[in-house]
């Protein structure tokens, strides 16, 4: 009798642990101190749930995880798999390619993780904001790994002219440069570098989601619908919903919209898994 009550708590612990939410913190995946990620796990996993990797903003050289930690959380609540990932900052020895190098490495980690926790180990839904957002797109366009959908929050796309924020003078230049390991000219078209870490350049066949706001001060509305110019014309699955009257932040700190946004995201990654 002892031991069938001894049996009936453990499954009544082992049932409540699998359907409350899991917050693993900090996880390393590489040997850098920037290399580490969040996962977030709801209250039920398994096989066929969507794997969202987030990406934050911070203008490649900023801030980290905790800028998207209420959106990976967000995600989370509505039933994904989220890893929240760090990146390293571009500078003079750190570039556009270690960036995806990093973002590889963390995909690669959390795939290899699913097998521990129940979730699919064979692709993943990209996610980002602004800067995260460009990692996003660029990564899902280059990458040899299986992406099932790219969803892109106020993204910079197009870097190969000479003033792709509409002015020169503009302090994201600098780290435009560093990204691409390269200087921008006096002449409207750049080098071969600003043109290879430019995501409409490097269009895949992949489900795309933009928002972005019109009055955007920081990366113009244009570059989204730039994008998604071209992604209609070489007809890849796609949509943009333009936040009216938001700035950088997409409407995201306000309840109305970013419940409009969320829904949106939602449904396109349900949608494309």
């Amino acid at each position: 009798m002892k031991n069938i009550f001894l049996a009936t708590i453990t499954f009544i612990a082992f049932t409540a642990n699998c359907l409350a939410q899991q917050d693993f913190i900090n996880l390393a995946y590489g040997k850098d101190k920037q290399q580490t990620l969040d996962l977030f796990l709801p209250k039920v996993v398994s096989e066929k749930i969507p794997v969202v990797i987030m990406i934050h903003g911070g203008a490649w050289m900023m801030g980290g995880k905790e800028y998207t930690d209420k959106r990976a959380k967000d995600l989370r609540d509505r039933g994904f798999v989220v890893a929240n990932i760090d990146y390293r900052y571009v500078s003079e020895t750190v570039h556009c390619k270690e960036l995806l190098e990093d973002v590889d490495s963390a995909v690669d980690y959390v795939q290899k993780e699913g097998k521990k926790y129940g979730y699919t180990t064979k692709q993943v839904h990209m996610a980002g904001i602004s800067a995260g957002a460009h990692l996003a797109l660029l990564y899902g366009y280059t990458t040899k790994r299986k992406v099932k959908s790219i969803n892109a929050i106020c993204p910079p796309v197009l870097f190969d002219s000479s003033a792709p924020f509409g002015n020169m003078n503009d302090p994201l230049m600098k780290n435009i440069e560093l990204l691409a390991n390269a200087k921008y000219t006096n002449k409207h078209t750049q080098s071969e570098e600003f043109r290879d870490i430019s995501p409409a350049h490097h269009i895949k066949d992949i489900p795309t989601l933009l928002i972005h706001g019109d009055k955007d001060h920081l990366v113009p509305w244009w570059h989204s619908q730039f994008l998604f110019s071209e992604l209609q014309e070489k007809k890849i699955d796609s949509k943009f919903l333009t936040m009216k009257g938001k700035d950088h932040d997409a409407g995201l700190n306000d309840p109305d919209t970013e419940k409009q946004a969320y829904d949106t995201i939602l449904g396109w990654i349900n949608s494309h898994n």
